[in-house]
């Protein structure tokens, strides 16, 4: 694996651990102010951090009325990564634990900001083929 994927594979990484820390402050480093966010739940496409960080702060509030409810780990496979000096493209499917289908395809364009990775823009969206 390349040096510069292995740095953004362990950024998903730490990004995902601080989700399963329902962390904010801390996820809140890992995106860019101009985020646009596309989730695969009905109603939770965002357009700028403030309204993603909202909505995270509620869903780790209040759990969700799909899956199993809250917070459970992904199982990340498939991880493709398409990078050029400071930007990135990684592609990857993930499966919530608890169903497995229908899978998740997980897009998320990232930049290195003053020498940090950010995510731009995440699209995630089920499998419809399933």
């Amino acid at each position: 694996m390349e040096p510069e994927n292995k740095e953004i594979i362990e950024f998903i990484n730490s990004y995902n651990d601080c989700f399963y820390k329902k962390d904010i402050q801390k996820l809140k480093t890992f995106y860019d102010d101009r985020l646009i966010y596309f989730d695969n739940h009905k109603n939770n496409d965002t357009y700028n951090l403030k309204d993603h960080l909202n909505l995270l702060s509620e869903f780790f509030t209040n759990g969700k009325t799909t899956e199993s409810g809250d917070l459970e780990p992904l199982l990340i496979e498939y991880v493709n990564v398409f990078n050029k000096n400071d930007a990135a493209c990684v592609c990857f499917i993930a499966k919530y634990k608890s169903f497995p289908e229908p899978a998740i395809r997980c897009t998320y364009y990232m930049e290195k900001i003053e020498g940090e990775w950010k995510i731009l823009h995440s699209h995630g969206s089920f499998q419809p083929n399933i």
